[in-house]
């Protein structure tokens, strides 16, 4: 039997008991070539409040956050019901996510390096669920879901597209 190697650790992590409310578009067109900012759904107003009371009682003793530096975020919804995980969009849960974790564990959107979002219907989890990750990287860490699904295979893809001069 080989030894498995350590996983990407993790410096916090939370739960929500819940399906993760959908961040649509922040702004729409008002027909005359300007753009209206969309006022947020009220059950979207309240989760990103009751979720950003709770991680705040829970950082107030973690130096650790906000990171100064870049950051992976992991989120991954499971679903109790075929048709809600059908009709919910990662992208959608990911942005309600992302509008909570910013000033709580990093400052600006451009320190998340890596994103990883996945939606599920798993029978050990019966429940509406989402687990959140999130872990401080250093200058030139990568995680290790990106070393598995194919960082070194981008970057060969890369060098033989621009070898043939498709790039």
């Amino acid at each position: 039997m080989s030894k498995k190697q350590p996983l990407t650790t993790i410096d916090f992590d939370f739960g929500v008991g819940e399906v993760i409310p959908a961040t649509q578009e922040a702004h729409h067109s008002d027909g005359f070539d300007e753009q209206v900012r969309k006022t947020e759904k009220e059950g979207l107003a309240v989760f990103k409040r009751i979720l950003g009371s709770t991680l705040d009682s829970q950082l107030t003793q973690n130096e650790q956050f906000p990171s100064d530096g870049e950051v992976f975020v992991f989120i991954i919804q499971y679903f109790a019901s075929d048709k809600e995980y059908s009709r919910r969009d990662v992208d959608n849960m990911a942005k309600t996510i992302l509008d909570v974790l910013k000033n709580r564990f990093y400052m600006d959107d451009s320190q998340v390096k890596t994103l990883l979002v996945g939606k599920k219907l798993e029978k050990r989890v019966p429940q509406n669920f989402a687990y959140v990750a999130i872990k401080r990287l250093s200058a030139s860490q990568d995680v290790d879901a990106l070393k598995i699904s194919g960082l070194e295979r981008s970057v060969s893809m890369f060098q033989e597209l621009k070898s043939k001069k498709v790039l």
